[in-house]
């Protein structure tokens, strides 16, 4: 059978569909581009906060601050971000609550090869903390010191809180700072085995996603690639970090369970100097801050609004003085 060449108009509209589709794929590589420089560009510092530097163990270290103390005796709350983020990926969730509560509010940045891009050295994870070895926990005493030197504090009323990497990252700061803190909040964290005892006893709430493809509720590497090469350990389960702070806490009553939406909420109490353990499994939620608003950091890619982080963390907290 014969072959018909292509017709004028048929081999103009190849060319022009060709031509478009390199157009828009030169379009796409630009807007990659634009935004990993958007990225790696240095932070915004957000509105309501100051900026401030401190040396730890020869590096240069820096965080912002939130004092919406009014003068007073505040209590002062230490948020850690995720891995990959930075100080004002947080800022956002908790301004409307410190002004509403009066607290002073310190957000630290992590370390990493930008200031935009940080992660926390929390022994089994993350990234260039770990493999850099990153003093975090002398970085966060430092800050507390600081802020309480510069800042009228309640040193009965310290707290931290963080999310995913900076969740676990509260786990080791909980530990090795048992002894100041009144509460600590852990949301998408995870623990890696092998931990020493606490200092003392602290109030401890987990909120973890039973469907969380970051830091897998039930333990192990990270589904995510990236994330598992960022790994030196395996997570451990939740209910690894639920029963290792109940049994550190010295919690001896039976644990009273209800449900609230899709949430299966633990409160365990009967614990030493009234530190009672609360764990939220939300068994619909991913890998998120819960409640979060507004553009997320690149890791928290499911919103999940049955409940609100920030409201029910500043809650527990706001019942634990220490004693």
């Amino acid at each position: 059978m014969k072959k018909h060449p292509l017709s004028a108009a048929a081999m103009l509209a190849a060319l022009a569909a060709g031509l478009f589709a390199a157009a828009e794929a030169d379009a796409q590589a630009s807007k990659r581009l634009r935004a990993l420089r958007a990225q790696r560009a240095e932070p915004a510092q957000p509105a309501g906060t100051t900026a401030h530097k401190i040396k730890v163990a020869g590096t240069e270290r820096n965080y912002l601050l939130l004092d919406a103390g009014g003068g007073k005796p505040a209590p002062l709350l230490i948020v850690l971000h995720g891995g990959g983020g930075n100080a004002g990926s947080m800022v956002g969730r908790w301004e409307a609550k410190a002004r509403q509560a009066g607290l002073v509010v310190a957000f630290p940045n992590g370390s990493g090869r930008n200031e935009r891009m940080g992660t926390w050295n929390a022994v089994g994870c993350c990234g260039f903390a770990m493999t850099d070895d990153s003093k975090d926990v002398a970085f966060i005493t430092a800050l507390i010191d600081e802020v309480q030197r510069t800042h009228r504090i309640d040193p009965r009323r310290i707290y931290v809180a963080g999310m995913s990497n900076g969740g676990m990252m509260t786990h080791r700061i909980a530990i090795a700072l048992g002894d100041r803190l009144a509460g600590a909040g852990i949301v998408a964290g995870a623990m890696f085995g092998g931990e020493t005892q606490p200092r003392g006893p602290v109030p401890i709430m987990i909120i973890h996603g039973v469907k969380d493809s970051v830091v897998p509720y039930a333990g192990g590497p990270s589904t995510l690639d990236f994330v598992a090469k960022a790994q030196s350990k395996p997570f451990e389960p939740v209910r690894y970090a639920v029963d290792f702070w109940v049994h550190a806490n010295g919690c001896t009553a039976t644990p009273a369970t209800r449900t609230a939406g899709d949430a299966t909420i633990e409160s365990f109490t009967g614990c030493k100097a009234g530190a009672d353990v609360t764990v939220y499994s939300l068994a619909s939620a991913n890998h998120t801050w819960p409640g979060a608003t507004g553009e997320s950091p690149m890791l928290e890619r499911y919103r999940y609004d049955q409940l609100n982080a920030t409201d029910v963390l500043w809650d527990f907290f706001s019942k634990h003085v220490r004693k």
